[in-house]
């Protein structure tokens, strides 16, 4: 599953085991995975939508890095909110 998202501030981030890098550029919106959107959105890389008063970050500012560990992190609270989620919808019998 993916959320759009507009990117704030330009990020990378390696995608897969053969290092493939990923580069999102600040002023677009992207389509971009749950776990990559949870991690991205801790650090204010991207929103929802365009904020009204953004405006584009300098072009000497360094693209941002989302490093592997953030985006296991990411994954495993999503897991963890979803779970919480189920068990108040679903509560176990006592």
């Amino acid at each position: 599953m993916t959320e759009r998202r507009f990117v704030l501030v330009d990020f990378r981030y390696t995608n897969d085991v053969m290092g493939h890098v990923r580069f999102y550029e600040a002023g677009n919106t992207h389509d971009m995975p749950r776990a990559l959107d949870h991690a991205a959105a801790k650090r204010e890389l991207v929103a929802i939508e365009r904020p009204i008063d953004w405006e584009p970050p300098s072009i000497l500012r360094s693209p941002e890095v989302l490093t592997e560990s953030e985006l296991t992190e990411a994954e495993a609270e999503l897991k963890l909110l979803q779970r919480h989620a189920f068990e108040i919808v679903h509560p176990e019998p006592r």
